[in-house]
């Protein structure tokens, strides 16, 4: 058997998942990522002197220890262990009470990781005390846990806790807010929804946190204690983390059946009659010119990187089945159209967003370029079976990355393979819904109100059509929000430590209650369907339809309200992939019929929205803005959608509310409307939070 010495390190090898993904977000960030802190007191009959030699020695022995990173030739992220110098610092502190600062100075350095490796040995000397801190970069998970790399460092050493586990974990849960937030400037006082967190953020920074360092915080605690700080004292170590990453290999990408959410979806697809009623029929309006031929390169490498987007779908004996297009036969597809000689947008716009899709012959993406006096349009049309709202957030930002570097003439360069969309979906299907979160559900909606139009009760009765269960027609208005009321909303949100969906929601639960004369409401709304961490950065379909039931008596006050609906929201997500149609099956015993639901009224928001921003050229930023769509066909009763803008930073709220002409008359949508904006406009007045919802909305 051949062994081999320290002088014969490991061969150079490709990064792993985890190593990218850390290495890109050091990268991104200005001040890289914050690390991880592990300190022992050194034993009185230790000599320093002798301790760091033998440090030195350990540490050039173990080659995973001094592994530096760097790119090749096809801008591939390589590792090369046992190529970088022992990391070993001697210092000096004036006092015992000193050494804590000396060791956070250390590990604030800057952090370069093609020269340095990942891990800060540090020896702090002061009269009276000697102590020794393991620091180690994010990027350095795959190796053994702090304490037991000490251990291996100083033999019969007892290995301490992180002087101040809760400052540890601060700094854990600190970095997961920089990341998630792309903000480096924050500190662990920094509130998390003031620097532009919302709900989908939130739940990425509690699974990454679960997922990645085994700390352990309900979403509820995040929303009631919005710094890391505040939030630190109350995670719980479980032990667990760093899970087998999922198989994230080209083949995985191949085929799949459909995941639970695409076949909830795809039900309804079918009832409908197929068509263009799950078209996402995006516009933006470029304010700068933007080069057409960057623009399908760059998006040609995120649907390279993820295969959802260039997936058909064909029936089997098994169901549906959905299937990556090869890369090599994606430019036969005509997903693309350049722009020609100016034209009317109005036509092809109308006509590009009713487009109906082969999705068995054809990709479920168009992209047309226009045209017109004032500029270039694009028509950036999805089917929603491969794309959902956190999805298109990602999208966006790794599209403005692809689009940076193709304008500079190079490939984009990713952190490694997304875990493709089609291993999730095959592994869900493999082993169905979960048993215990169908009975979540069906414990919470027993005895949810059937749903009916939210009418006036002296309203006159609406025309009778036989064929109206299945007309999706209708119409969509926008209700205006005073600058001053969508201030008032989020300082009433900041004031019930809720989001902003928590409180828009609550205000348009109260106004149709009230309205309707309804003692208690059922309302649908979309949650994330991401459950698992390794799919947060995978493109594809994941959103669930969930539904909830809410009570609001006149004397609830809106801090009860908001508080009442952030609870029942966020206690739900953990069950979130069960899509509603399995409850409503259930429930109905099996008589439900297809895209009936449960509920008449749908509210989401689109926070944050990603549709509105620049991509880099070479010439300055290629500003971009989101043209709301003309869209009339609806599946739901009636769905209102808050749109959270940010501009220049500066944010703003859209509300657009549709509807089913079967369902309401131009009388009824006034009324709506009206009591809408009046039920907003009260949540938004100063000390409305504690006044009971009888005398504010009187």
């Amino acid at each position: 058997m051949t062994t081999h010495g320290p002088e014969q390190a490991l061969h150079t090898r490709p990064s792993r998942p985890g190593e990218g993904r850390a290495w890109l977000a050091h990268q991104q960030s200005d001040e890289g990522l914050a690390p991880r802190i592990a300190q022992v007191s050194l034993p009185d009959h230790l000599e320093p002197g002798a301790v760091a030699v033998a440090l030195a020695g350990r540490l050039a022995g173990r080659a995973e220890l001094t592994r530096l990173y760097r790119f090749d030739e096809a801008c591939g992220l390589l590792v090369t262990p046992g190529r970088g110098r022992p990391d070993l610092r001697l210092r000096w502190a004036a006092s015992a009470d000193g050494i804590g600062p000396v060791i956070d100075s250390c590990a604030g350095a800057p952090w370069d990781l093609s020269h340095e490796p990942p891990l800060r040995v540090v020896l702090v000397l002061a009269p009276g005390a000697a102590r020794l801190a393991l620091i180690r970069h994010p990027v350095a998970d795959d190796l053994p846990d702090s304490a037991t790399l000490l251990a291996e460092l100083i033999p019969g050493a007892q290995p301490a806790s992180e002087t101040g586990t809760g400052d540890a974990i601060a700094r854990l849960i600190l970095a997961e807010f920089r990341s998630a937030l792309e903000a480096p400037q924050m500190t662990a006082d920094c509130d998390f929804f003031d620097m532009g967190g919302h709900s989908l953020t939130a739940t990425r920074v509690i699974g990454r946190l679960a997922a990645t360092h085994g700390i352990e915080l309900r979403l509820n605690d995040l929303f009631l204690h919005p710094t890391a700080a505040a939030l630190a004292p109350l995670a719980r170590r479980t032990g667990t983390g760093l899970a087998p990453a999922p198989d994230r290999s080209a083949a995985s990408a191949d085929r799949a059946p459909l995941s639970l959410a695409q076949a909830s979806l795809w039900k309804i697809y079918e009832a409908l009659g197929f068509g263009p009623v799950f078209n996402i029929p995006f516009v933006l309006r470029f304010l700068d010119p933007v080069d057409e031929t960057v623009f399908a390169t760059a998006f040609r490498d995120v649907m390279e990187r993820h295969p959802a987007l260039r997936s058909r779908f064909a029936d089997s004996p098994g169901g549906v089945l959905q299937e990556a297009v090869p890369m090599a036969e994606l430019d036969r597809m005509g997903w693309f159209m350049p722009s020609g000689d100016v034209e009317d947008p109005a036509p092809v716009l109308a006509a590009e967003a009713a487009h109906d899709f082969d999705l068995s012959r054809e990709l479920p993406v168009r992209l047309r370029f226009i045209r017109t006096g004032e500029g270039q349009l694009l028509s950036f049309l999805f089917h929603h079976i491969v794309l959902d709202e956190w999805s298109v957030n990602l999208m966006m930002d790794e599209l403005a990355r692809a689009y940076a570097a193709r304008a500079a003439g190079r490939p984009p360069l990713w952190a490694g393979p997304a875990a493709p969309f089609h291993a999730f979906a095959r592994r869900q299907a493999a082993r169905g819904p979960d048993p215990r979160a169908l009975s979540y559900w069906l414990d919470a909606l027993s005895d949810a109100p059937p749903p009916c139009p939210i009418r006036r009760p002296d309203a006159p009765p609406l025309p009778r059509d036989p064929d109206a269960a299945h007309d999706a027609g209708g119409a969509w208005c926008e209700i205006a929000l005073e600058p001053h009321v969508s201030d008032g909303l989020y300082a009433l949100s900041k004031a019930c430590s809720a989001s902003l969906f928590n409180t828009v929601y609550a205000a348009i639960s109260v106004a149709l209650q009230r309205l309707a004369g309804l003692d208690a409401l059922t309302v649908g709304t979309s949650a994330s369907g991401r459950t698992d961490p390794d799919y947060f950065d995978t493109i594809g379909y994941f959103t669930t339809v969930t539904a909830h039931c809410l009570r609001a008596p006149g004397h609830l006050t809106p801090r009860a309200l908001i508080g009442t609906v952030r609870d029942m929201i966020n206690g739900s997500l953990p069950h979130c992939e069960i899509p509603i149609d399995l409850v409503e099956e259930r429930l109905s015993d099996g008589t439900s019929a297809p895209g009936a639901h449960m509920f008449e009224v749908f509210i989401q928001i689109h926070a944050r929205n990603a549709l509105n921003g620049a991509l880099e050229g070479p010439d300055g930023p290629v500003r971009f803005r989101q043209v709301d769509p003309d869209k009339t066909d609806s599946v739901l009763g009636l769905q209102f959608e808050v749109v959270e803008d940010v501009i220049g930073g500066e944010r703003g709220l859209r509300m657009m509310m549709s509807y089913r002409h079967a369902h309401y008359s131009a009388d009824d949508i006034a009324g709506l409307v009206a009591a809408v904006t009046r039920s907003c406009t009260a949540f938004a007045r100063e000390g409305a939070a504690d006044r009971p919802l009888d005398a504010l909305l009187s």
